[in-house]
């Protein structure tokens, strides 16, 4: 074989299209690494650090500080109830102190009015007398001005005690002394009225001043 018959060593030729594919993948897993990199990082990072498990102590004192603000609270809701209650309270009763005067004015307001009647008769009376009227006529008005007193007074449910002949009862009756007697059916029993009593419904406005007999 002469020189000239002997060929140049072969050189393999990579097709253009075959050589980006391989950059390509070379590429694409230099991506695929960062990418699971920065996964990693970002799990890294989202992942809480290790803490050591929390004292047994202060978990309490958080426990008992919650219940210290609880019933703090429930106190202050205690004390603005109570206000409420006792203002509530103050304003019913001045509420029926106002009606119970308004009642205590009205009823002396009665009694005045019943009283009119006799003043003006009294005054009718006096002034009779002053012009010279005689005796005869003023102990005539001065009986009509006392009927009409008594009148006035039993329409305002005043009643007259005048408990002679009956047990001496001391819750109404007052003893001022004791009179000798022989019928025992007089003995405990009120011989002499000094002054009458008078009484409103139940009420003993005034007790009856008596003399008791007993027997001696």
């Amino acid at each position: 074989m002469s020189p000239n018959d002997q060929s140049a060593p072969e050189v393999e030729v990579i097709p253009a299209e075959t050589d980006a594919a391989g950059a390509a993948e070379g590429e694409a897993g230099a991506d695929g690494a960062a990418a699971e990199e920065t996964a990693a990082e970002e799990a890294a990072a989202q992942t809480p650090p290790h803490r050591p498990p929390p004292d047994p102590r202060e978990l309490r004192i958080r426990f008992l500080e919650a219940q210290l603000a609880e019933k703090d609270q429930k106190l202050i809701e205690y004390i603005r109830a109570h206000k409420k209650a006792e203002q509530e309270f103050e304003a019913i009763r001045g509420r029926l102190q106002r009606d119970q005067d308004r009642e205590i004015l009205s009823a002396k307001g009665k009694v005045v009015e019943k009283m009119l009647d006799v003043d003006e008769n009294l005054e009718r009376t006096i002034e009779a007398t002053s012009r010279g009227g005689s005796v005869e006529s003023l102990l005539e008005g001065l009986r009509l001005v006392h009927r009409m007193f008594v009148e006035r007074l039993t329409e305002l449910g005043l009643e007259r005690v005048d408990p002679i002949g009956q047990p001496f009862d001391p819750s109404t009756m007052q003893a001022l002394g004791v009179v000798p007697v022989r019928d025992p059916a007089q003995a405990d029993h009120v011989v002499m009225t000094m002054r009458a009593g008078f009484r409103l419904g139940d009420h003993e406005i005034r007790p009856a001043l008596v003399q008791v007999g007993k027997i001696m």
